[in-house]
């Protein structure tokens, strides 16, 4: 790998003038849009209905070129990658749980409570309609992306004093409530 940005090992090996139309044919290809002889795609990461990720090998001017490339809303189009050989690693998505708003977080941890909110939470976490939240906001988020789905999930979530977050990120609040036994000076 040069350790240059992949635009320009691109610019470096694609003649000018056949740029935009190289560019536009990867995208194409990335999104599954289109067929083009000149680019086989090696392998498709779906991210979401909108965006995906591909692996492929392009032929300009009788030279075959790796490209990884990232098509959709999140970033528009993107060159990950431009013949380095890097290896394609496939997404993986964000694993969600709900955990207590910050308030109650706070709350108890100045109050040295935190165990009592862990139990507290589990406990909630056991009432189907509270425990289904992170599922329906995880497949709502894949297959319906944008702001009316975060927004109906969160409120949901809000409506029992919960937040949506990823379980590293509850993970280390309930290690920081654990910890609270005594109440702070």
């Amino acid at each position: 790998m040069s350790g240059r940005e992949p635009y320009a090992d691109f610019e470096r090996d694609v003649p000018e003038h056949l740029r935009e139309d190289a560019m536009q044919m990867m995208a194409e290809m990335t999104g599954g849009y289109g067929e083009h002889s000149c680019i086989h795609i090696l392998d498709r990461d779906k991210l979401d209905a909108i965006n995906v990720r591909a692996h492929g090998i392009i032929e300009i001017d009788g030279e075959e070129y790796t490209f990884q490339m990232e098509d959709g809303n999140w970033s528009g189009t993107v060159l990950l990658d431009w013949n380095s050989g890097r290896e394609f690693e496939k997404h993986v998505p964000i694993r969600w749980t709900l955990q207590p708003s910050n308030d109650l977080i706070n709350k108890a941890i100045e109050a040295g409570k935190g165990p009592f909110l862990i139990w507290k939470w589990d406990v909630m976490l056991k009432r189907p309609e509270i425990a289904a939240i992170p599922g329906k906001y995880a497949y709502d988020r894949h297959f319906a992306p944008g702001g009316k789905t975060e927004q109906h999930w969160k409120a949901a979530a809000a409506k029992h004093r919960f937040v949506i977050v990823s379980e590293e990120r509850a993970e280390g609040t309930r290690k920081r409530l654990a910890e609270a036994t005594e109440p702070l000076p």
